[in-house]
């Protein structure tokens, strides 16, 4: 025999963009999901810095949208080609 109960559990209904704060989740997609838990298509930027570093103990985690993560990324691209330029790398 099984019992049952009514339970209230907490789910994730949206992901909000850091940056821009736009939905990273389709619309489509938030309107058919109670609970968007598994949702992993979406960028994320995420580091923990831990002893020695000059940041010890400081956790960051950024959500973001598709065109955000993009920028980052183009972003990313530029300041490692000024470090290979500033190095003597072409």
């Amino acid at each position: 025999m099984q019992r049952t109960e009514q339970k209230t559990v907490d789910g994730v209904t949206d992901i909000l963009c850091d940056i821009c704060g736009t939905s990273v989740v389709p619309s489509a997609l938030r309107a058919h999901q109670d609970n968007l838990d598994e949702f992993i298509d979406y960028g994320v930027l995420q580091a923990s810095f831990g002893y020695g570093s000059a940041q010890d103990g400081t956790s960051v985690h950024v959500d973001l949208c598709e065109p955000c993560f993009m920028q980052l990324n183009e972003h990313v691209a530029v300041l490692k080609s000024a470090h290979e330029k500033s190095k003597g790398h072409p």
